[in-house]
């Protein structure tokens, strides 16, 4: 039989062809090939196995068709070598030595004649079988389906080798899979016997950096992983793991260990328990992670998430104790992340929950002109627009409760780490108190310099009362007393002119009375403000006359109204009266309240300061002119005696001489006529001067002018101030220029040049005085300049003022008229007079006056 050959090698059933897949599909059949010199030999051979139904190729040696059937999966080459059996055997050699038939068994068909040595020679060829004539079909059959089921045998074991094969390779393959996964893992993984100490059987490799301790040492049991649970950690675990176990369920554990070299760690677990066939737990298997960086991370997060909630409170707290409201939006979406209560407070209703900047234009910010602000318009719109901070911006803002508020916002936007827009931030403020209270400053400061500006207080009045709207409402009146003691409407202003001449026709054909109950003439008689809150149409029903007094009190509109007296020394000679009007401008209240009641009295006490200033100048006016009318007649009279008295003393002087002739006149009765005749000077000096001031404040100081010569009055009056100047110890220089020509008057100019130098030689200690006249184009200079005493700096301008002087009377005597009459001389001639002194170091006086008058 073949296949006994001691150097057989595999048979081809159990080996793979080559370049094939060794794979033989379970439908193929095994199929057989007659191989003989004729076909015909071959159709005897195939009745044979007709009952065996097996697919049979039939060809014959050698051809390329021989060649492509040794592909087919053969059970059985049958070489038919009864005509020529050295043809078969030759066949048979060449069939064996192509790779696809070397282990099919050939069944050689031989003539009987064959010997011993032909079958040899057959034998000798390898998996050769050999049947000889005469053949038995029965015999013939039963080799052949030897052949077939040894083939299908074959055929199922090579099968059955080539899966234990494939399954020996995946397995090998899984086992280098988990290998490498079990390698790659960053954590280790493990199987351990399910009951303390946690001895494990199995640890990978990632047992080393996670413990310290290596694979081999658990495997060995060197260690057990629960001895290096943290103590404070093992009860815990204990539990948590009872737990698991008994309900069979896996298990996800968290603790801390302790490695070899005695560093703790956080592991996390995640592992379950292995159940036997008798559902008994046999084993764990799980892995662990090393989360120490994670737990570090964790606590760093956790610790700076406190920080930050800290941070949080803090800065919440910080905000809700700010005097200012904030309000912080997201950017660019303009989602409100923050506000405190002050920012609800100041606007009056809650913060609106806005998400993005197109809803701003819910809330109520208006224009000066009472529109509402467009959302783009708004500053918190405006920063996250374009990243600029917008500072110190007033806005109106108009609240629920009718009133309207002024804010002062800064906002400015807040910028990440990456310089990117993070969100904005708006700070505001209620600066409508120090707006109001500004404008009732700047408002008493424009009224006050008006009630300065002019003494006619009828027109100064009615144009305080035109000031008053709107500063203190929309409409004012102004109701004086008149000497019989009635009530005159003296002005009334209104925004709305129609209500204006409401007003009006109500003081026309209802005016008020000083025996009112309530209203101007009520605030006159009592002295006292009257101020209603609230002008209800009860009060308006309850105040009127008549029905068209109702209707005119109705069409005013007024629904709160304010009242105050001007008064002045014991004296309440008015009445302001303010009021609010239904459809009046935007205002923060619309009401009157304890503030606009100071600042209308105020208003009020500066009028009424005005008014009685004004009458008090008046009358000092009128005692003035008085004054200067008996001035002028006391100085015409007490002049008319002097002359005479003069005229004696001169006459005296003479006859002195003549009395005594013969003899030498006694000294003194001279020094007594002398001082005599000085002091009538003296006296018809002031009393000319008296006369001047009363010509001066008359406005009749008349001037003749005519062709005079500065520099000849100069020298006539220094001649006549000679001795004076001698007798007080001065020296008189006279200077300048021989002729200064001009049109003057020469009396006026001779009492300029006389007041000048009395003045010098009255301040001049005695020391050198100097005068000078001279011309510099068309103007002629006078100059008078003494060393005396001196003019301090805050006195220089007001000793040209009547009645002024620079020293005390009583040691220097005089009016204090000298130096006003000079001046009004000096500008009566189109002329200027000014002074340049230094206390200690004397006085310089310089006249100009142009050279010829218009």
């Amino acid at each position: 039989m073949w296949g006994t050959h001691p150097e057989s090698p595999l048979p081809p059933a159990l080996a793979r062809k080559p370049g094939g897949t060794g794979e033989v599909s379970e439908e193929t059949a095994s199929a057989l090939l007659l191989v003989g010199e004729q076909m015909e030999d071959l159709a005897g051979l195939e009745e044979f196995l007709v009952p065996l139904e097996p697919p049979l190729h039939k060809a014959v040696p050698w051809g390329e068709e021989l060649g492509a059937l040794l592909d087919e999966s053969l059970a059985c080459i049958i070489v038919d070598a009864r005509r020529s059996w050295t043809v078969g055997i030759e066949t048979a050699r060449r069939l064996l030595a192509h790779p696809h038939a070397r282990y099919i068994p050939v069944l050689f068909l031989g003539a009987r004649s064959c010997g011993e040595a032909d079958l040899l020679r057959g034998y000798s060829l390898g998996t050769v079988d050999c049947i000889l004539e005469p053949l038995s079909p029965d015999i013939f059959r039963l080799k052949v389906e030897i052949y077939l089921e040894q083939h299908r045998r074959q055929t199922l074991m090579r099968r059955a080798l080539e899966r234990a094969e494939q399954a020996e390779a995946a397995a090998r393959e899984s086992e280098r899979m988990l290998s490498t996964l079990l390698g790659n893992v960053p954590g280790m993984v493990y199987r351990g016997i399910p009951e303390e100490p946690w001895t494990l059987s199995y640890a990978s490799q990632a047992a080393r950096s996670l413990s310290g301790y290596t694979p081999e040492d658990f495997r060995e049991r060197r260690v057990a992983w629960g001895e290096l649970i943290h103590p404070e950690d093992s009860a815990r675990i204990r539990k948590e793991m009872t737990e698991a176990l008994t309900t069979r369920s896996p298990f996800t554990l968290t603790y801390r260990i302790r490695t070899r070299r005695g560093e703790e760690r956080w592991v996390w677990e995640r592992g379950a328990a292995i159940l036997g066939p008798d559902e008994e737990v046999r084993a764990l298997e799980g892995f662990i992670f090393d989360i120490t960086p994670f737990r570090q991370a964790q606590r760093e997060r956790e610790r700076l998430h406190e920080q930050l909630e800290f941070q949080h409170q803090r800065l919440q707290v910080i905000l809700q104790q700010l005097p200012v409201a904030v309000h912080i939006v997201e950017a660019p979406s303009g989602r409100t992340l923050n506000f405190n209560a002050q920012a609800e407070l100041l606007m009056g209703h809650p913060m609106l929950p806005c998400t993005c900047v197109k809803e701003y234009a819910q809330y109520h910010a208006i224009h000066p002109d009472g529109r509402r602000f467009a959302a783009e318009e708004y500053p918190l719109a405006r920063v996250l627009a374009t990243g600029k901070p917008t500072p110190q911006e007033e806005l109106l803002y108009d609240r629920p409760d009718g009133s309207v508020r002024v804010f002062l916002i800064n906002a400015g936007p807040i910028w990440d780490a990456r310089g990117e827009l993070h969100a904005a931030v708006a700070s505001f403020m209620d600066i409508t108190a120090l707006k109001r209270a500004e404008t009732h400053q700047t408002f008493l400061a424009s009224v006050s310099e008006t009630l300065a500006g002019s003494l006619d207080y009828e027109a100064t009045l009615s144009h305080v009362v035109q000031r008053a709207v709107p500063a203190l409402g929309d409409g004012c009146a102004l109701d004086m007393v008149e000497p019989d003691g009635g009530l005159r409407r003296l002005a009334v202003a209104h925004v709305d002119p129609v209500r204006r001449e409401i007003a009006r026709e109500l003081a026309r054909h209802h005016p008020s009375r000083l025996e009112d109950a309530t209203g101007p003439g009520a605030v006159i008689r009592t002295g006292r403000t009257e101020l209603l809150a609230e002008v209800t149409d009860e009060l308006l029903v309850r105040y009127a006359s008549d029905a068209r007094h109702l209707e005119l009190l109705r069409g005013t509109g007024v629904t709160s109204s304010l009242i105050v007296p001007l008064h002045a020394r014991d004296r309440t000679f008015g009445a302001l009266a303010f009021f609010y009007c239904r459809g009046g401008l935007p205002r923060a209240s619309r009401s009157y309240g304890p503030e606009e009641q100071r600042l209308a009295e105020d208003l009020a006490r500066r009028a009424a300061l005005a008014v009685d200033n004004a009458r008090l100048y008046r009358e000092a006016q009128r005692a003035v002119r008085l004054r200067d009318e008996f001035l002028s007649v006391a100085s015409h009279e007490l002049k008319t005696p002097l002359t005479p008295l003069n005229l004696k003393l001169t006459s005296l002087s003479r006859e002195i001489p003549r009395c005594c002739a013969g003899e030498s006149p006694p000294e003194s009765l001279q020094r007594h006529v002398d001082m005599a005749r000085r002091q009538l000077w003296k006296l018809s000096t002031l009393l000319n001067a008296l006369f001047d001031v009363s010509r001066i404040a008359q406005g009749k100081l008349a001037l003749d002018v005519t062709d005079t010569d500065l520099s000849e009055v100069l020298g006539e009056v220094a001649a006549w101030f000679a001795p004076e100047a001698a007798r007080m110890g001065s020296k008189l220089w006279v200077e300048g220029e021989t002729h200064v020509p001009g049109r003057w008057d020469r009396l006026r100019l001779e009492q300029v040049v006389t007041n000048l130098l009395s003045n010098a030689i009255r301040y001049g200690a005695g020391r050198p005085i100097h005068v000078r006249a001279e011309t510099e184009g068309h103007l002629a200079r006078l100059v008078v300049r003494d060393e005396g005493i001196g003019i301090s700096p805050e006195a220089q301008e007001r000793i040209f003022g009547k009645f002024e002087r620079a020293v005390s009377e009583r040691h220097y005597g005089g009016l204090g008229l000298g130096l006003y009459i000079t001046r009004s001389i000096v500008e009566a001639m189109g002329g200027t007079i000014r002074v340049d002194s230094r206390p200690g170091q004397g006085s310089t006086f310089t006249v100009e006056l142009p050279c010829r008058q218009e």
